[in-house]
């Protein structure tokens, strides 16, 4: 009986030490979940800080066609390009009874636009202007009566009220379909400043 009594008590201490290491694993395992969890949370909270920012971020874009079918031009005096055919304009930033892309917000912008003249004698030329002043010309001669094509873009930094618009030169025409969009004039904030 006492050899038996001995071995228990063995058995016991051998289980309580089990218990304890056990007991050890456990809490190693609770503080490693409190340190996962902390994280979690902390990466819980940077998506919804992200989600508010980008909620909050302003969504500009414009695309617009020239015309339906039709010749523009050319005319005696530089004239400004009206894009009637509204693609996106997400923001309402441009007005397609004008022309003219105002920015709702101080940001970097990228605006561009491209240009079809049709065979003939007239040359293909477009001006951006940004505010009352020219930042791009571009401009293609007749080529012995074949199609002409043009196409650019730049970055423009612009302050909430600016406005971004196209010109035409004089004695220049351009031509587009509705099915084709071959004169364009598009733009979109590329971040707000």
């Amino acid at each position: 009986m006492g050899a038996r009594l001995s071995a228990s008590e063995r058995e016991v201490e051998e289980l309580k030490r089990m218990n304890a290491a056990l007991e050890a694993r456990v809490t190693d395992s609770e503080n490693g979940n409190t340190a996962l969890e902390a994280r979690l949370n902390a990466s819980e909270g940077m998506v919804e800080e992200l989600t508010r920012e980008n909620a909050d971020r302003p969504k500009v874009a414009f695309s617009a066609g020239l015309t339906n079918d039709a010749y523009l031009g050319p005319f005696n005096s530089i004239t400004t390009l009206v894009y009637r055919r509204v693609i996106t304009n997400i923001g309402k930033a441009y007005n397609p009874n004008t022309g003219v892309f105002t920015a709702p917000v101080r940001g970097l912008y990228y605006i561009r636009f491209t240009a079809m003249g049709l065979k003939g004698p007239q040359s293909v030329g477009a001006y951006i202007y940004h505010n009352d002043k020219s930042v791009m010309f571009n401009n293609q001669n007749n080529d012995n009566g074949h199609n002409r094509f043009l196409s650019n873009a730049l970055t423009l930094e612009l302050e909430a009220g600016d406005v971004v618009y196209m010109r035409l030169p004089v004695n220049q025409e351009l031509y587009d379909e509705k099915s084709s969009n071959y004169s364009t004039f598009s733009g979109f904030l590329l971040f707000p400043m």
